[in-house]
């Protein structure tokens, strides 16, 4: 084959060695393969994952590859075709909460499109103990909470609990967690597996509507929640009751003859009811006296008068007070004693969400700016914020999307952030 290639070289001099080039392709490519990927996408809602006391971020991805390999060619007259297939990989990887870096990402399973792969699912569903809880494409594993080693699958339940074998069910929908894995069985028995030996347990959930809940958050939820799920407008400070308004919504939480507008935790008392301007508000601090209702049945309430305008308060942009995880009061911060505001740094695609540190004085400490638009999930420790968001924009016509990670040091406003598709820092 030599020899007959330096031949046609020579005798067809420049117009030779392209020739050269077309019969070393077909020679050379029946071996020619390559491969393409898309972004990787989140799949199911991130965790906070503990190992051995320490935090760890856990996020679930689901990536598409294309492999495309060369076939044929090996006869004088052919030069063979391109095959194209395609599968999806779920990969696994954990963060440091403190500076968003990478620690390690695991592949946990490759499936192949015409294996289900478009439409496979995945999702963390909880942890218990050292044990994490996943359904991965057609049942449930569970992976150790140091390493994402894999502990136990289908085969292990159903190994350590005959009574299951051909019962554990491959749709997402017959999977809840509720303090450990539950399974309805194909026979409409519920149960839960014990993260210690992986037994099967009677499970009775305390009703239907509970059940519901914890099956929906399991198999549908997303993760989605959005800014205004993280926000409060009013709070006690230094002693009395401060509000954070527009003047539309301070006129209406001034109208409060039955002391339902007011934060007071009593029932009926919801202050959610006072008037939400939706967008483009900009919100400063309002003072109020607190009085009595008139006489009810019941007797009488709390509720707000003379609500006032603070002078030289700063204002912020479709802003609210950052609640402490896990209740609908603002995080208080010490050291000094103060707050934070989650608001807009402008209107349009170029504006960000930042947070602004301000004391019980409402100085400013400082401002971080944050790479996205929409905060759908965060986590707190001491003297830090995890957050997770999404920010769209619009490139040559065509709009996409990107989510990030972002560490917040809430002693000086510093944060490290990773943009979650491109896998790499932000800069």
């Amino acid at each position: 084959m030599k020899k007959h290639l330096r031949f046609l070289a020579i005798r067809a001099g420049a117009k030779g060695v392209a020739l050269v080039g077309v019969v070393a392709f077909l020679y050379l490519c029946p071996a020619c393969s390559r491969s393409s990927f898309r972004p990787p996408e989140r799949e199911g809602p991130p965790a906070l994952v503990q190992d051995e006391g320490q935090p760890r971020f856990w996020l679930l991805q689901k990536q598409e590859e294309q492999r495309s390999r060369h076939v044929g060619g090996g006869g004088s007259r052919s030069i063979g075709k391109w095959i194209t297939e395609i599968y999806y990989h779920f990969d696994l990887q954990a963060h440091d909460p403190g500076t968003t870096d990478r620690l390690w990402k695991k592949r946990l399973l490759t499936v192949k499109d015409d294996a289900g792969g478009h439409t496979a699912q995945a999702r963390i569903l909880g942890q218990a103990g050292e044990v994490v809880w996943f359904f991965l494409n057609d049942g449930p594993a569970a992976f150790s909470s140091k390493d994402a080693n894999k502990l136990a699958d289908r085969k292990t339940i159903e190994e350590r609990n005959p009574t299951l074998r051909e019962l554990i069910p491959r749709d997402l929908d017959f999977y809840a967690y509720d303090d450990g894995l539950v399974i309805v069985a194909a026979d409409g028995r519920p149960f839960r597996i014990r993260a210690s030996d992986f037994a099967a347990e009677p499970y009775t959930p305390p009703n239907d509507d509970y059940f519901r809940q914890v099956q929906f958050m399991a198999t549908r939820w997303n993760g989605g929640y959005h800014t205004k799920d993280f926000l409060v407008r009013q709070m006690m400070l230094n002693g009395h009751w401060s509000g954070f308004f527009n003047e539309k919504e301070a006129a209406d939480a001034s109208d409060d003859g039955f002391g339902d507008k007011i934060a007071t935790g009593e029932p009926g008392s919801n202050p959610d009811r006072v008037y939400y301007e939706t967008t483009q508000a900009r919100r400063t601090f309002w003072s109020a006296r607190i009085g009595k209702t008139k006489e009810f049945s019941e007797g009488t309430h709390d509720r707000l008068f003379d609500v006032t305008k603070i002078p030289g308060a700063p204002e912020f942009l479709e802003a609210g007070l950052l609640i402490q995880q896990g209740t609908k009061r603002p995080l208080r911060l010490h050291d000094p004693d103060g707050f934070l505001v989650l608001h807009r740094t402008r209107l349009d695609e170029e504006g960000r969400l930042a947070l602004t540190r301000l004391d019980d004085n409402l100085k400013p400490k400082w401002t971080a700016t944050l790479p996205f638009h929409d905060l759908r999930n965060r986590f707190e420790s001491p003297g830090r914020l995890l957050l997770y968001g999404i920010v769209q924009q619009t490139v040559k016509g065509v709009t996409g999307s990107s989510e990030h990670l972002v560490a917040l040091n809430l002693a000086d406003g510093k944060m490290q952030s990773w943009n979650v598709p491109a896998e790499k820092r932000d800069e």
